[in-house]
C-alpha cells in the first residue's frame, strides 16, 4: 500500500514539474522564464523524479511476480506438498505406520513353569489379558510405542489365547514374549515395579517377569493394513 502511494505521488509530481518547465509557468498563474541554471535544476529534479519512479515500477512488479508464484505457481506447490508430506509422516507415527526409536524398557513375560512335564496351574500361565492388563500399564506410564514379539502395538490390535500361544492380528505368538516400549526409561520403570500395577500381581503367580531399561529401543513399523468394518464418517 505504502508503494503505490509512493508511485502515485511520484508520478504527480512529475507531472506538474515537467509542465512547468515546458510551458515556463510559476504556481501563481505569471509567465516566469526561467534562466540556464534554474532551467538545469529543474531538468535533473525531474530525472531524478522519473528515475525513483522507474525503481519503484520494477520494485512493484518484482514483488508482485514473488507473490504469484507463492499463490498459484511452483513454490506454492512445493509448499502444499512439503505439507501434505509432513502431515502423512506425522499421521504414520500415530498410527504406528513407522519404525521409530528412543529410550525405553524391554519387558520379559514366561510362564511360571520350566518342565513340559509339569502340569502348571492356570495361574502360572501367561494369557492375553496378561499382556492387555501389561500393555495399559506402559501406556498408562506414558509409552510412545509398544511391540511384543517385534509385533507393533496400535490402536485396534486384537488377541486371542490359543493353546500355549497367543495369536496377535494373525501372527502366533509363543512364550516368551518380548515387550518393548518407548518412553521415559525412568518413568516406565518405577511405574511398572510399583505394587499397585499389574506386574505385581503377575509376580504373585510365580510368572516370570525381567525388566530393564535400555537407553535406546528399536520398535518397527506395524505392516499389516487397517481394517475398519463398522466406521464411516459422519454424514456419508
Amino acid at each position: 500500500m505504502k508503494n503505490n502511494e509512493a508511485t502515485i505521488f511520484v508520478f504527480i509530481a512529475s507531472i506538474i514539474i515537467g509542465l512547468l518547465i515546458a510551458m515556463n509557468i510559476g504556481f501563481e498563474g505569471k509567465k516566469n522564464f526561467l534562466d540556464v541554471k534554474q532551467y538545469d535544476e529543474a531538468y535533473n529534479e525531474r530525472s531524478k523524479l522519473y528515475s525513483e519512479l522507474n525503481n519503484l515500477k520494477e520494485q512493484y512488479y518484482t514483488t508482485n511476480e514473488k507473490l504469484t508464484k507463492y499463490t498459484s505457481g511452483d513454490e506454492k506447490k512445493l509448499q502444499v506438498a512439503e505439507e501434505i508430506k509432513k502431515e502423512i509422516s506425522d499421521n504414520n507415527l500415530l498410527l504406528g505406520k513407522s519404525d521409530v526409536q528412543g529410550p525405553g524398557v524391554k519387558i520379559t513375560l514366561e510362564d511360571g513353569t520350566d518342565n513340559f512335564d509339569d502340569y502348571p496351574t492356570m495361574d502360572r500361565l501367561i494369557h492375553d489379558n496378561d499382556i492387555v492388563q501389561v500393555i495399559n500399564d506402559l501406556r498408562n506410564a506414558g509409552a510412545e510405542a509398544i511391540s511384543i514379539n517385534g509385533q507393533r502395538v496400535v490402536y485396534n490390535n486384537y488377541g486371542l489365547c490359543v493353546g500355549s500361544n497367543i495369536d496377535l492380528n494373525g501372527v502366533k505368538i509363543v512364550p516368551p514374549f518380548y515387550i518393548t516400549a518407548v518412553g521415559n526409561e525412568d518413568v516406565l520403570y518405577n511405574y511398572l515395579t510399583l505394587e499397585q500395577n499389574y506386574i505385581t500381581q503377575l509376580k504373585s503367580r510365580h510368572v516370570k517377569i525381567n525388566i530393564v531399561k535400555e537407553a535406546n529401543i528399536k520398535v518397527l513399523a506395524y505392516n499389516s493394513e487397517f481394517s475398519n468394518k463398522y466406521l464411516n464418517l459422519t454424514g456419508k
